[in-house]
């Protein structure tokens, strides 16, 4: 089946991106998607903006198909950049807190046992903590045993100046503050304190039961990238919450995560809502649920099936597939050596290729997802034959 009329819900993961931004790196990304498949993605004048909702139009033409969609991102920008401009002392406060958490409620060892790499991840923040504190302690002990006046005030003073130095130039420049605010988000998330991202979940959820009645679309895809994905599940359910029918009005209603760490939340002792809400919302076996994981990314779950580690116990969706349907990539073969032998290092930029168009033909294409004419379902339940199907073998 050939897609004509598509509708994108985004979520994306914790970070300050502006819609302005976000759209403006779409745009960017098309550009491969267009020279890869020698396509026209064109954003039309149809832009408006709902509350925290930006909403894009995109006309796709290739060789023999053209295909519309409706682009829905979700701004999480204010909520992040709040959460920045908190002094660091409360950041810092509030990472102990949030690490404390994790290691008591056994979270940590989940993480050890199903994905070591993401474990590392979770430990980057609060190992760096101890890092400083200890280098910076380290270096007061040697000046305070001097054999000068005022060694010990001189000794508080080194303390403070070299804690400070290496706050501006290591944790605000490698992503140690930004990390910490993450996981704390996350864990707010969980004990259902923060009502910023609650009200902005529900308002998503209301524009998803609007479109789905429409029933003009020939595919929904709720996509979350990263946090994105745990909180693109959430507004699923609360889709569903809100109209029980809601994929009785649409044909295809999909849920998409990718590179997602929806696990930090799904496997917590304390987050039992969280599951409850997804098996009611995965009661409906019309609602698909795709997951793209990756093993070179250390900010994903790797070979890992998300609806088991909660505990969700699924049944196959109407078509009789497995939700979720879970697939590897390789992002090696979705980028030319020279672009892979430049990002290879970055772990945040490996993160982000499963939202970045690719520069070689591969079945996982984020704008083709999108904006192309296949649907996500065929895409999805047989990558291999969809692969050879668009290379023409």
């Amino acid at each position: 089946m050939s897609i004509k009329k598509r509708a994108v819900f985004y979520i994306g993961g914790y970070d300050p991106k502006s819609p302005h931004a976000f759209y403006d790196r779409l745009e960017k990304e098309c550009g491969r998607f267009s020279k890869l498949w020698h396509a026209d993605v064109v954003p039309t004048d149809e832009v408006r903006q709902e509350h925290d909702i930006t909403i894009q139009s995109f006309k796709t033409e290739g060789i023999a198909w053209k295909t519309r969609t409706t682009f829905h991102f979700l701004n999480l920008d204010d909520i992040v950049l709040r959460d920045f401009a908190k002094p660091v002392w409360t950041r810092t406060l509030r990472s102990l807190v949030t690490t404390t958490d994790y290691v008591m409620s056994g979270m940590a060892w989940k993480f050890l046992r199903h994905a070591w790499r993401f474990f590392l991840y979770f430990c980057y923040p609060p190992v760096s903590a101890l890092l400083t504190l200890l280098l910076c302690i380290g270096i007061t002990a040697y000046v305070a045993i001097q054999d000068f006046a005022y060694a010990p005030l001189a000794a508080a003073g080194v303390f403070v100046f070299s804690f400070w130095g290496l706050i501006e130039l290591f944790w605000k420049r490698k992503y140690v503050l930004h990390l910490m605010d993450l996981w704390s988000f996350s864990r707010d998330f969980i004990y259902r304190s923060r009502s910023d991202i609650d009200q902005k979940l529900d308002r998503f959820a209301d524009m998803i039961v609007s479109v789905a009645g429409e029933t003009r679309y020939d595919e929904i895809i709720l996509i979350g990238h990263s946090t994105g994905g745990a909180l693109i599940l959430d507004a699923a359910a609360r889709a569903r919450e809100k109209d029980p029918e809601l994929t009785g009005k649409s044909a295809n209603i999909q849920v998409l995560t990718v590179g997602s760490t929806a696990l930090k939340i799904g496997m917590h002792p304390k987050a039992g809502w969280y599951r409850d809400r997804l098996k009611t919302c995965f009661a409906d076996t019309k609602m698909r649920w795709c997951e793209y994981q990756c093993h070179t990314d250390v900010i994903n779950f790797y070979k890992t099936d998300p609806a088991a580690l909660m505990s969700l116990n699924l049944a196959a969706d109407v078509d009789g597939n497995k939700r979720p349907i879970v697939n590897a990539i390789r992002v090696k073969d979705m980028v030319d050596k020279a672009t892979y032998k430049r990002i290879s290092g970055n772990f945040f930029r490996v993160h982000y290729q499963f939202v970045f168009g690719n520069t070689r033909s591969y079945h996982y294409d984020f704008p083709a997802i999108c904006f192309g004419p296949a649907s996500l379902k065929n895409r999805a339940t047989k990558p291999n034959h969809f692969l050879k199907s668009i290379l023409g073998e």
